[in-house]
């Protein structure tokens, strides 16, 4: 389901280098309650909307379990915590194998068509 998110984004200055889609997607974190929901995603990180985190933790690894589209299988992204903001989690991904980075590039091959013209 896509949800464009554009006039919440908290961020100053756009240091953004890779596309990034912005969609919901549930996630799972151990050591968070609940669902969380992913708002988006580049091939180096991610955004985890969630309200339970505590600040004292960011640079924590963290590993989020989820499925990126539809007809995938359920993918475990490996992720430190670089941000965080009133939404939620900025996450940059570490140790991503062949696997994971073809879940990604699967996933944007998916909503191709829903990533704005440059």
């Amino acid at each position: 389901m896509l949800d464009t998110r554009s006039d919440k984004k908290d961020v100053e200055v756009e240091r953004r280098q890779d596309p990034r889609l912005e969609f919901h997607c549930d996630a799972a974190v151990p050591g968070l309650s609940g669902i969380q929901t992913i708002t988006d995603i580049s091939f180096h990180g991610l955004f985890l909307e969630t309200s339970d985190w505590d600040t004292s933790n960011v640079g924590r690894v963290a590993t989020i379990n989820t499925k990126l589209h539809p007809d995938s299988t359920i993918v475990r992204l490996k992720a430190k915590v670089v941000r965080q903001t009133n939404r939620g989690i900025g996450c940059q991904f570490i140790e991503l194998n062949d696997q994971r980075k073809e879940a990604i590039s699967t996933c944007f091959e998916f909503f191709k068509d829903t990533l704005p013209v440059r």
